[in-house]
């Protein structure tokens, strides 16, 4: 057992501690707790960063096989860690001018990064399952945070029950597989398969399992709660949970359906396009008719799931590899426009999108930004977004799903009119206020880099292309 494999989760444990002993310590103390805290969190993550970086090209496994240690699992902590170092800047904007009390805020949120490192590198079913229970406890605790905000609250109640509802289905099949397979390790349950691939409890169990994680990706018919949760949530748990819980759900899909259930891909092959063409077609026309930003963001959100579902129609090296390019791009462009909105929120005071209205005069630099990740949501050359949607449906041309590439392309159409409407209340509508937005250096940085990492993978496909094809060939 090689316990140096897993440095990445020993450190993000051990930060974990860290952070609790210093809430004890310095609790009376705000200011100097909140500059330590500052110091640990983003030491912290650059140190997880290195560590990932460290052991990139290793593979191996702990624990008996129940976790392992692949690129293709590294490809996505890196992915976690970028994406909660934005959300730590975002919360920092967020709560400075509100009066919650941030100190669990922060040990949640990383108590959600240890589940996803936990849930990505899963080898076996009572694993993969504690990481999955890990995150989206986290994340019922993040949603309703504000504790006097009468959305948040309803938005986390209606995660909570509906959330625990798909784990209960998750968990029930599981234990079905148990109940035939003899084991819960993903070794033994794709032995199970392989032998007996039309087994009906098998199939009824896999049915169970790849609904659970339809749940956690927004896909149709499971999406209801996006809308609800992404209007109520404070908007940095909306980022990371757009981002990092959407990624992390696909990752288990992938792994599953490839390490596991590989004798039913026919099956799923023939399910997946259906689930698809609906998950695009309900996202972009419900965020047709939506005036606040962020519940249009949740339908946006059910919209990019379906281009993800698409590439996970095809399959393959190519499919796979350009959905982890998309998630990659989807990663930039989300964390950039809610950035942007974190920023703006404390002075528009509304997440209305009239409210919005003139916000090129206020703050040219953040209308600048949501207009760059706006064109890149939509798919718009030469951004990281237009080089997502691409990839994925020229896979699906090359799979012989023409129809399923159409339905893509128009609705990229769809998704112009939506998101170009909120650059033209932001550039052509007048603002009923003159007062300019200020926007702090960190948050202005982070920003920039965000932006600089549209363009770059827009412009520069091959190294991110290149980083998901390594990462895929490990799934093969």
């Amino acid at each position: 057992m090689n316990l140096a494999l897993l440095m990445p989760e020993w450190i993000v444990l051990g930060i974990l501690i860290i952070l609790t002993v210093f809430e004890l310590l310095l609790v009376d103390n705000e200011i100097l707790y909140k500059r330590v805290r500052n110091i640990i969190l983003f030491g912290g993550l650059a140190s997880v960063a290195l560590a990932l970086m460290a052991t990139s090209g290793q593979t191996g496994s702990v624990f008996n096989g129940t976790v392992i240690v692949d690129p293709f699992g590294t490809f996505f902590k890196l992915l976690f860690t970028g994406a909660l170092a934005a959300v730590i800047q975002m919360s920092r904007s967020f709560f400075r001018a509100r009066p919650e009390k941030t100190h669990e805020f922060y040990l949640v949120l990383w108590i959600a990064l240890a589940g996803f490192f936990l849930l990505v590198s899963s080898n076996d079913f009572l694993v993969f399952f504690l990481g999955l229970e890990t995150v989206t406890l986290s994340f019922y605790i993040l949603t309703a945070y504000l504790k006097k905000d009468s959305g948040s609250i309803e938005s986390g109640m209606k995660y909570f029950i509906l959330g625990s509802l798909a784990s209960a289905i998750l968990v029930y099949g599981i234990s079905l597989i148990y109940a035939v397979a003899g084991s819960t390790a993903f070794p033994a349950v794709r032995q199970a398969f392989t032998a007996a691939p039309q087994h009906g409890i098998l199939i009824a169990a896999a049915c169970m399992v790849l609904a659970g994680l339809f749940f956690k990706v927004a896909a149709f018919p499971f999406q209801l709660w996006v809308p609800d949760v992404y209007e109520g949530a404070p908007t940095p748990v909306v980022a990371f949970l757009s981002v990092a819980s959407k990624s992390a759900g696909f990752a288990a899909l992938l792994r599953i359906l490839w390490t596991v259930f590989p004798a039913l891909e026919k099956k799923w092959l023939l399910v997946f396009p259906a689930v698809a063409l609906l998950t695009l077609l309900y996202g972009n026309f419900g965020a047709l008719v939506q005036t606040r930003l962020k519940r249009l963001m949740g339908y946006s959100s059910i919209g990019h799931a379906g281009y993800l579902l698409i590439a996970l129609s095809v399959g393959g090296k190519s499919g796979l590899s350009a959905l982890l390019y998309y998630l990659a791009a989807y990663a930039l462009t989300t964390l950039a426009l809610f950035g942007g909105i974190c920023a703006a929120e404390p002075y528009l005071k509304s997440d209305k999108i009239e409210a919005y209205r003139g916000l090129g005069k206020r703050s040219p630099f953040l209308a600048g930004v949501m207009f760059l990740a706006l064109l890149s949501s939509a798919g718009v050359p030469p951004l990281a977004g237009f080089s997502g949607k691409f990839l994925v449906l020229l896979a699906a041309v090359q799979a012989n799903l023409n129809w399923l590439a159409f339905i893509g392309v128009m609705a990229v159409a769809v998704s112009l009119y939506y998101y170009l409407n909120i650059v033209r209340v932001m550039y052509f509508d007048e603002s009923p206020r003159e007062d300019s937005i200020s926007v702090c250096l960190a948050t202005r940085a982070m920003l920039t880099l965000l932006s600089a990492g549209i363009l770059a993978a827009g412009i520069f496909q091959a190294p991110v292309l290149s980083w998901a094809e390594n990462a895929v060939k490990y799934l093969f």
